[in-house]
């Protein structure tokens, strides 16, 4: 379905959007939400994730309509169990999980990983479940290794560890400091430790000799939406006037590659980045499509591109 946020046009699908939430933890909900697969999300954020428009630009009644038109039940909707005028009901507190008991669910939930590469495992168990009736399902289901045990297991590990991007976001810029700063060079704003930046830190890093961004993500296939986010800090940087030294830090050699040699045009790749970005990039570098990789050789070219784990032996270890 098409929508127009913030003057912004769209294109969202609500199997994407879900897609896209599932790999995000649900922040605390203050009013308004939506459910998403049982799950409950702030309205902001589940329309901020599914398109990309920061959550600064529109407000919630405005993402709860549109999350509402694209089927999901929401704090907002008429037959929603609050209804838009009722009280957030009392959520109930989680049932207590010890460390030991987080350690056995972590360990199920990696043995189960370990076993096969989990597209092909969930591949292999959409053909066996072809002419699957309610007898056989089951037995092929658990063949497959999808137990009560392990969804225990993975929510478990999703409440408990489910920050466990931002720790490494921020461990892993506070980490690299000492073996990136020059002799003389010291930090004049406050970095952008979180997940994010505000109007006050544009940057990840700003120091009196550099500006940077950091991507920490480990790509797998199927990284659009990291292609995106790596595109519109390139741009970002590649329109710096500070006249320091931008850079941009990546997690192996992956995006690098992509960054140097993708023929897909920048504008196509910004196209679900903030209209403020799109349009100074409009400005700077007219209409006509240029290819990420030219851009990268040419315009993007004072941007130095780094490779994380060249100064952190953990990301390193990550990409083996």
């Amino acid at each position: 379905m098409r929508f127009t946020i913030d003057g912004d046009v769209v294109e969202l699908d609500a199997e994407a959007v879900a897609a896209l939430l599932r790999e995000q933890v649900p922040e605390p909900v203050r009013t308004h939400w939506v459910d998403v697969a049982g799950i409950r999300f702030p309205v902001k954020q589940a329309l901020e994730a599914g398109s990309g428009i920061s959550r600064d630009r529109f407000r919630s009644h405005a993402a709860s309509s549109v999350l509402t038109r694209l089927g999901f039940v929401t704090s907002s909707s008429p037959n929603s169990p609050t209804g838009a005028s009722g009280p957030e009901p009392q959520a109930r507190p989680a049932p207590h999980v010890s460390a030991e008991q987080a350690g056995a669910a972590f360990s199920t939930l990696v043995t189960f990983l370990r076993g096969s590469p989990l597209t092909d495992g969930v591949s292999a168990l959409e053909h066996q479940l072809v002419n699957a009736d309610r007898h056989t399902v089951a037995a092929v289901t658990a063949q497959a290794g999808l137990t009560d045990d392990l969804l225990r297991a993975a929510l478990i590990v999703r409440r408990d560890v489910g920050r466990v991007s931002d720790v490494i976001h921020a461990a892993v810029i506070a980490l690299a400091l000492p073996a990136i700063l020059n002799e003389g060079e010291t930090v004049i704003n406050r970095p952008s430790l979180g997940p994010g930046n505000d109007k006050s830190r544009p940057y990840d890093l700003e120091t009196n000799l550099r500006v940077a961004e950091f991507k920490v993500a480990v790509w797998s296939g199927g990284d659009m939406m990291r292609k995106r986010t790596l595109t519109a800090d390139l741009v970002h940087l590649a329109l710096d006037e500070s006249g320091r030294r931008p850079e941009l830090w990546v997690a192996g050699e992956q995006p690098l590659r992509f960054l140097r040699t993708s023929t897909t045009p920048v504008a196509d790749l910004l196209s679900r980045s903030s209209k403020h970005l799109r349009a100074r990039y409009q400005t700077h570098y007219g209409s006509e499509p240029i290819s990420l990789q030219t851009f990268t050789a040419t315009h993007a070219g004072r941007v130095r591109l780094f490779d994380l784990a060249d100064v952190l032996p953990a990301i390193a270890s990550a990409l083996l």
